[in-house]
């Protein structure tokens, strides 16, 4: 048990609390992709949720301006699939539940940015059950 929480707090004194391998271009490509869906859900992205977008890769891989605006612009004009971008990101993401949490936390909080719209809280959802899949059964339970 001891070994546990002394790992837990190890974890979260990282440069990158989230991610293993934070230095892998693929992770910061599906990040990239991921958050721009919740942003552009609505159609519309302003400076306040851009804001967020860059201080989110930033914080995560310590990226330079030039490097989240070059990801900012291929999340953009990409047409992949956010579904592959999710299995992505869920690999990647340490399996620490409390890092986990802090994840869908911060996706949360960019969800948030502007009060939260139908199309954000879907993909919030689709990753939440991506993230926890045990989150899907216990949402099927009858006694809940």
């Amino acid at each position: 048990m001891f070994e546990s929480l002394t790992h837990w707090f190890e974890t979260l004194k990282e440069r990158s609390k989230l991610f293993d391998h934070p230095e892998d271009e693929i992770l910061h490509s599906a990040l990239a992709s991921v958050l721009y869906h919740v942003i552009s859900a609505d159609q519309h992205v302003d400076a306040k949720e851009k804001h967020e977008f860059d201080r989110i890769l930033k914080q995560e891989f310590d990226l330079n301006d030039e490097q989240v605006d070059h990801l900012y612009r291929a999340a953009k004009g990409s047409t992949a699939d956010v579904h592959g971008d999710l299995h992505t990101l869920n690999f990647y993401l340490k399996h620490n539940p409390a890092v986990r949490m802090t994840f869908m936390r911060k996706l949360l909080q960019l969800v948030d940015v502007h009060g939260a719209h139908r199309q954000e809280l879907d993909l919030f959802y689709e990753t939440l059950h991506e993230v926890f899949p045990e989150a899907r059964e216990i949402g099927n339970e009858e006694e809940l």
